[in-house]
């Protein structure tokens, strides 16, 4: 019995949805081997965020991001807790709690509408708002779209759908790797942080975790880029911000 929770419903299609091939700029060299973390001025935490008592990995997974994306901006580590994780994952799983914050739902989340929430509603981290300037939908099949993600805009925000054989492997620390007959348990939240030769690394449930590529192209079926604030303002920014606002303001018309 394992004793970390999943929490990703199913994956939704908005025909909306920017693609990130459709406003990237010619990309520079991406490296073959690359992880965030290590590229960081700051040693970034890996916490659990409650996910092994409540299937909130949709904000987890943003918890991480946003400890990354700060500790770059901010060159240093926001201290984010496991109440305003929890807090933004019973908000955005019951309107209600705007009038009945006692209500504590835990059904967990549309990946999604979360990164919608997060775009238009922000939120509480390490006690100040934060919010995200846009997203933007990566082809799965195409690995160089998640190194670029990777390298460029600090890491994928990522689901898969988890099998039975994720278990074992990850409590003997081994790479996520297909094993064939492995039954599907349910969809879950990562980020993406790095990548290797093997394959991606992410991070879940207080741990950094490698998976092989053929885990990835077998499991993974939605994974999205995120363009921070501050990437709107980075002479070298990969993102033709002129592109995105124009499809911006025809997407919210």
């Amino acid at each position: 019995m394992n004793r970390y929770r999943l929490g990703k419903k199913t994956a939704k299609i908005d025909p909306r949805t920017i693609r990130l091939k459709a406003v990237l700029k010619a990309l520079p060299p991406i490296p073959e081997i690359y992880l965030i973390d290590t590229n960081l001025s700051q040693q970034v935490p890996i916490p659990m965020f409650a996910n092994d008592r409540y299937g909130d990995c949709v904000i987890a997974g943003r918890a991480h991001q946003t400890l990354r994306f700060e500790c770059k901006e901010q060159l240093q580590c926001i201290p984010i807790t496991d109440d305003e994780v929890l807090n933004e994952y019973w908000d955005e799983g019951c309107i209600l709690r705007r009038w009945f914050p006692s209500i504590k739902p835990d059904r967990g989340l549309i990946l999604l509408d979360s990164l919608k929430s997060w775009r238009n509603n922000g939120w509480t981290a390490g006690g100040k708002a934060y919010n995200i300037y846009a997203f933007a939908a990566l082809d799965p099949a195409d690995h160089l779209d998640l190194k670029a993600t990777v390298y460029l805009l600090g890491g994928g925000n990522v689901g898969i759908q988890v099998p039975s054989s994720v278990w074992e492997q990850f409590n003997n620390n081994q790479p996520w790797d297909v094993v064939p007959g492995s039954s599907i348990e349910g969809g879950h939240c990562i980020l993406i942080n790095g990548y290797n030769l093997v394959g991606p690394m992410c991070i879940t449930w207080a741990k950094q975790v490698q998976m092989t590529w053929k885990f990835w192209d077998a499991y993974t079926d939605e994974a999205f880029a995120i363009v921070d604030n501050r990437n709107v303002w980075q002479e070298d920014s990969p993102i033709d911000v002129e592109k995105l606002n124009a499809i911006l303001d025809e997407i919210t018309k």
